[in-house]
């Protein structure tokens, strides 16, 4: 009995202090969010991004069945996107739909992933093939995102002067 009572205690222990650890990193990745967010207007500094990396890989290894781990990597995807590292962005969203499938992140990500695409990268066939998958797989999540998508499938390729002659064209014919 003594030594379950010694047992229980420990395991107590190491939960709480578990928890802590879980508490303290979190608030640590959120200022640093924070922060990084607030100085993305000019350039963030790029020692401060490594360490939010490198605290949010920390606390996916620790923590892998988080909710907030694939809130991280979304973040983190977003701070890449906004810097120009198209590739790099890319890579932590595959990471995120792979890693955690069921997150509420996926659809937003499949989404930014075929906007990296079509917008910056300008690979219009991968483009495609995530807004299709955007369609399949999320679009009865949010109406108003499978509009939106379902929008940028049909003017893939197409200048902004494509875009607004086509737009003058529709109102033409409405009236």
């Amino acid at each position: 009995m003594k030594n379950l009572l010694i047992l229980l205690s420990v395991l107590c222990v190491l939960t709480a202090s578990s928890c802590g650890k879980k508490e303290k990193l979190s608030e640590q990745i959120n200022k640093q969010l924070d922060s990084i967010t607030h100085s993305m207007a000019t350039s963030p500094n790029a020692k401060q991004f490594e360490r939010l990396t490198a605290n949010i890989n920390d606390f996916i290894s620790k923590f892998p069945k988080d909710s907030l781990a694939s809130k991280y990597l979304f973040e983190e995807a977003r701070i890449y996107q906004s810097q120009g590292e198209y590739k790099s962005a890319l890579t932590v969203l595959d990471r995120l739909l792979k890693d955690f499938p069921e997150a509420k992140e996926c659809g937003m990500s499949v989404f930014m992933e075929g906007f990296i695409y079509a917008n910056l990268l300008n690979d219009l066939t991968k483009a495609k093939e995530k807004y299709e998958l955007y369609l399949s797989k999320y679009g009865n999540e949010n109406e108003k995102m499978a509009l939106d998508v379902k929008l940028e499938l049909d003017n893939l390729g197409k200048s902004a002067d494509e875009i607004f002659k086509q737009i003058q064209a529709n109102a033409d014919s409405l009236k």
